[in-house]
């Protein structure tokens, strides 16, 4: 493994440069700590690597750019500052159509621990089909005691993600420019969703609210929230407290004819697949009808179809579903979606997007 040695006045620190290349939809994984507890860790195999990149994930925003997220984990016994994240973005062929750098979300990386960090392409670019991240540079720093404890309501799960609680002052100078950070997993512990807010400044022994709301991230299977000011962090605390007034998230619905190929427009009389992704909350078993409702652009019902299933909790908590509908008379149509359990009651938000069939 190729590194890059930085000298500072105080210690001699190392970070790798080689390159995790990666699909622009997907992950790329390195050992990685467990997210909470991270001091009993060991190194990857070149025993020089003091500082490396833990695994990355990159999506396409709805706004068309690449958005890549991870952690960078500290393994020196020293805190760390400047910490740079250097992420390329190449086409099919290779051809490198950006390079952008970034920091970690967390000013200070203390001795053994993680920072996140959540960087996207400039542009909007539909040609990009792979990433590389790789660790750019770091220098020493001075520690940033964790005088901030914070404490966590429930967190609210529906088709939006809400968390309210405080968090206490307990240093000896006013807490400026605090900022908390909401970090989503997944079931291999990969950063998939960071969500963000400030508070005001914050007195010695002072206790302040906060609220933080998002979109939540249908592979998100479990929570940690993390603050920092511009003199104190908080340590890592997680979010275990959950709470799914609508526990089944519906994403990813397509329109593709039986074999999966996608519709431009669809020929009359051709028969038309519609598959959600359905991602349950909770642990406990679930029963569901999933539902899809096509109606012209006059609000007419054309088409009611559905599909049952059952979650079975934990480990099971991810499934697709589809239903078959065969258009007869050309048009514009748009479908709605809707996860009912079996007495008719909602257990997902109404589908919020709206998806334009065009029948010719």
């Amino acid at each position: 493994m190729k590194s890059v040695i930085l000298a500072s006045l105080l210690i001699i620190m190392l970070f790798s440069i080689d390159m995790a290349w990666t699909t622009a939809e997907g992950d790329q994984q390195q050992p990685c700590p467990s997210p909470i507890d991270s001091a009993d860790t060991t190194a990857p195999p070149s025993s020089t690597v003091q500082v490396w990149v833990c695994s990355s994930y990159s999506y396409k925003a709805p706004d068309g750019t690449t958005a890549v997220l991870g952690e960078v984990y500290n393994n020196n016994d020293s805190p760390i500052t400047d910490v740079k994240v250097g992420i390329t973005f190449e086409d099919l062929n290779g051809n490198v159509l950006e390079y952008k750098t970034g920091t970690t979300l967390l000013q200070v990386v203390a001795p053994h621990s993680m920072a996140p960090f959540s960087i996207s392409s400039t542009n909007a670019d539909s040609s990009i089909a792979q990433i590389a991240v790789n660790l750019a540079g770091f220098t020493s720093a001075s520690s940033r005691p964790q005088d901030l404890t914070i404490s966590p309501g429930p967190l609210q799960m529906s088709d939006i993600m809400k968390l309210a609680g405080t968090i206490k002052n307990n240093g000896t100078a006013t807490a400026t420019n605090t900022r908390i950070y909401l970090l989503s997993f997944d079931a291999f512990q990969r950063v998939v969703a960071i969500s963000n807010t400030t508070t005001s400044n914050i007195s010695t022994g002072g206790i302040t609210n906060f609220t933080l709301t998002s979109t939540p991230s249908s592979r998100a299977t479990t929570f940690q929230i993390i603050a920092e000011s511009d003199n104190y962090q908080s340590p890592p605390t997680s979010v275990s407290n959950i709470v799914a007034s609508l526990p089944v998230l519906v994403s990813d619905t397509n329109v593709t004819s039986p074999a999966g190929s996608p519709y431009t427009t669809i020929p009359v009389d051709a028969p038309v697949k519609i598959s959600s992704n359905l991602t349950y909350l909770l642990s406990n078993p679930q029963s569901y009808v999933y539902y899809i409702q096509i109606k012209k652009f006059g609000g007419e019902v054309e088409f009611i179809g559905n599909s049952t299933g059952v979650f079975l909790g934990s480990g099971d908590q991810d499934h697709t579903e589809s239903v078959s509908w065969t258009p007869t008379e050309a048009g514009s149509y748009y479908l709605e979606t809707y996860v009912w359990d079996s007495n008719g009651v909602p257990i997902s938000s109404a589908g919020t997007t709206v998806n334009i069939l065009l029948v010719k």
